[in-house]
């Protein structure tokens, strides 16, 4: 049986072959080499097993899109926008008989997006993803230490139905495995029909000694992402897991979903091989099931310990209601019982994921709950790592104070970094120029050129200072009191790093025996239409707090050395060059009660 997936190990984006994709073509695909368009491929040159399959190659993915609104999916066919897509065998360079192009389609009862998430440091869980009925079997897999050794493992199958498509949702739980050795294992659905992956390996994960882990947020299908980078950096050990912080996909909803499946296929060779992460964003709310899809693909960070059965939801609402049954004994210490926000341990840090944009009581009483428990466990997990991905201090934030917080929390704000201007408020002008109506209208005044937000009446008129104020004295106390270490966080498109800090005010002016956490922000995993070009500057003499600020697509790698000892590497995706590090040096892991010093 052909593989799903193979790949053209390149730097950046790799070019990604399927071969079991049907053509859309009348008359099948066209052998790549005759079509004369080399430039499409990551290094240049047709791979030599592309055939005439179909494909999504990689030096143009993500080239036309901008992080503004679903693009057609026909035009942007070259970016593998909706998936893979094939020259046809006939009709080539804009004949009428047949089209010069198409996208190609699944085949039914075929695995495709498989990817391992981490549940806990001895737990991970297969999810995949079939297109087929609901098979009255559990789907299945075989797994061991070699491939001649493995044994067969049930999981769970769920039927998830977003507007207009349908999918079968799968996952199977491996676990107790051995700390940090390598597992084989392929997987296959319930029903008959299907046939079984190719065998995969990944390395098990670890409840103590020297823990790697990259780290980033807001990555679509572009040609300078990082998604080589960190297949590179699995393979050779740099890093372990990932943690995705958020913006998956660019929308996972768009094209009646086929976006959310082109990025979750190129992430295959990826995610098969290094367990992750994910983390909700602000885009996943745009999913086109209002977070539903996120939560189902990341469903596997929560898949508990009860015994394997099937789902016989037949809607979005009765899926996720059967999931809930489910959740009676998860990895987490203190269950979340969803996706949205949760947490684990990896060796020996305990990550938490948090859904900012979504920020109620219900979560902040977890949030405490899991701190105090991961505050009383820090003998054998010393370091707490807080990620979301919202950022709670970024350089910008001072700039933008005054403007409005509905655009900087949204589509607006992070292309803030790229020059488009945040609205900020005033009573409208006669001539001022609409740019979106609604309650939160985006108006140009044709005067003076500043964009600015006419509130309408009854709105939250609400400025990114007043924001930050509000949700910091949530979340910020609780970082303090349990000993925080470091808050990760994504949405603005760039990289920020602080000096340890509280309440608006560095507390150290280095990294030794941090009084306060240290703030990340690495924003620009591979947004859309990414460069491959990059800056770095010194911001401490603009905003005190403030360490290192820069631009370009990047991701961060994290190595807990032991309990005292923390370094992180800033690492550009375009040639994986590491262009900023620090360390963090923590003899004594504990509640931060040392008065805030002056800025």
């Amino acid at each position: 049986m052909l593989p799903l997936l193979l790949v053209t190990p390149l730097a950046n984006m790799y070019d990604v072959i399927m071969p079991s994709y049907i053509p859309g073509c009348p008359s099948g695909c066209a052998a790549w080499s005759s079509v004369g368009q080399p430039e499409l491929w990551a290094d240049g040159t047709v791979p030599a097993d592309a055939a005439n399959h179909c494909a999504m190659p990689a030096a143009q993915s993500g080239a036309h899109e901008c992080d503004c609104a679903e693009k057609d999916a026909d035009t942007y066919m070259t970016d593998s926008y909706a998936g893979p897509w094939c020259f046809c065998a006939s009709g080539k360079h804009g004949e009428a008989a047949s089209p010069d192009k198409a996208y190609c389609t699944p085949p039914p009862s075929h695995v495709e997006q498989l990817n391992l998430q981490l549940a806990a440091p001895d737990t991970v869980v297969a999810s995949f993803v079939t297109y087929e009925s609901l098979p009255t079997s559990p789907p299945i897999a075989m797994l061991g230490t070699s491939v001649d050794s493995m044994v067969q493992v049930a999981g769970v199958s769920h039927k998830y139905t977003p507007p207009g498509r349908t999918y079968i949702m799968h996952y199977i739980k491996f676990g107790p495995l051995k700390p940090r050795t390598t597992y084989y294992y392929k997987v296959k659905s319930g029903s008959a029909a299907c046939g079984w992956t190719s065998t995969y390996s990944f390395r098990a994960g670890y409840s103590s000694g020297v823990t790697r882990m990259a780290t980033y947020g807001d990555m679509g299908h572009s040609h300078y992402n990082n998604m080589q980078n960190m297949r590179d950096d699995c393979l050779a050990g740099r890093i372990d897991a990932i943690l995705h912080m958020g913006d998956h996909a660019y929308n996972l909803g768009y094209s009646g979903d086929r976006r959310g499946d082109a990025y979750m296929n190129a992430m295959q060779p990826l995610l098969s091989g290094c367990p992750w992460y994910p983390i909700i964003g602000n885009h996943e709310a745009s999913d086109g099931d209002h977070y539903n899809h996120y939560m189902t693909i990341a469903w596997g960070e929560v898949y508990g310990n009860d015994p394997p059965h099937k789902s016989s939801a037949t809607s979005a609402l009765g899926h996720l209601l059967s999931k809930g049954t489910m959740y009676a004994s998860v990895h987490s210490s203190v269950p979340s019982n969803t996706s949205r926000y949760t947490s684990t341990d990896f060796g020996l840090v305990h990550v938490i994921g948090l859904d900012l944009m979504n920020l109620d009581d219900g979560q902040l009483a977890w949030f405490e709950a899991d701190l105090k428990a991961a505050a009383a466990n820090r003998a054998a997990v010393p370091w707490i790592m807080a990620s979301a991905h919202y950022p709670l201090y970024h350089a910008t934030y001072a700039e933008n104070g005054h403007k409005s917080a509905a655009h900087f929390l949204g589509e607006e704000g992070e292309a803030e970094i790229g020059g488009q201007p945040l609205p900020t408020f005033r009573a409208p002008k006669p001539d001022d120029t609409i740019f979106n109506t609604g309650p939160m209208a985006w108006r140009k005044p044709s005067t003076d050129g500043h964009a600015f937000v006419d509130c309408a009446p009854g709105a939250a008129c609400q400025t990114v200072k007043e924001w930050q104020a509000e949700v910091s004295s949530k979340i910020e106390p609780l970082l303090l009191k349990y000993g925080v270490d470091i808050f990760n966080a994504g949405h603005v498109h760039d990289y920020c790093s602080t000096y340890p800090m509280a309440y608006g005010k560095k507390t150290n002016s280095d990294y030794n025996r941090p009084k306060a956490p240290v703030h990340i922000t690495e924003g620009n995993g591979g947004v859309p239409g990414v460069k491959g070009t990059f800056s770095l500057n010194d911001c401490s003499a603009t905003t005190a707090w403030c360490r290192m600020h820069a631009s370009g697509g990047a991701y961060g790698r994290f190595t807990f050395w032991n309990a005292t000892h923390a370094t992180y590497d800033h690492v550009q995706n375009n040639g994986g060059k590491v262009t900023d590090t620090f360390t963090i040096v923590q003899p004594k892991h504990g509640s931060f009660l040392i008065p805030v010093e002056s800025a």
